[in-house]
C-alpha cells in the first residue's frame, strides 16, 4: 500500500500520508512527540517510517540525530 496504482487509491497510498507527518508553524520537533501526534493515523510504524523516509528523499526534512529531531526544510 505504498505507491498509487490501480489496486491502491491515492488517499490509502503513502503519498497521501506524508501530509500527516508535516506540522505547519514548526521548524524543529523530537521524533518521539511526531510519534505520539500522529502514529495513530498510520496502519503501523513501519508505515510511518516509509512517511518519513519519503519525506526525507524529498528533502522536505532533515534529521538531526544528535538531538533526535526533526528539522522541517521550508
Amino acid at each position: 500500500m505504498a505507491f498509487p496504482s490501480k489496486f491502491t487509491k491515492f488517499d490509502k497510498s503513502i503519498l497521501a500520508k506524508i501530509s500527516w507527518l508535516i506540522i505547519d508553524d514548526v521548524e524543529f520537533i523530537k521524533l518521539s512527540e511526531l510519534m505520539k501526534l500522529r502514529l495513530s493515523k498510520f496502519e503501523d510504524i513501519s508505515e510511518f517510517m516509509l512517511a518519513l523516509d519519503v519525506l526525507f528523499a524529498l528533502e522536505k526534512i532533515e534529521l538531526k540525530e544528535s538531538e533526535g529531531q526533526i528539522k522541517y526544510v521550508k
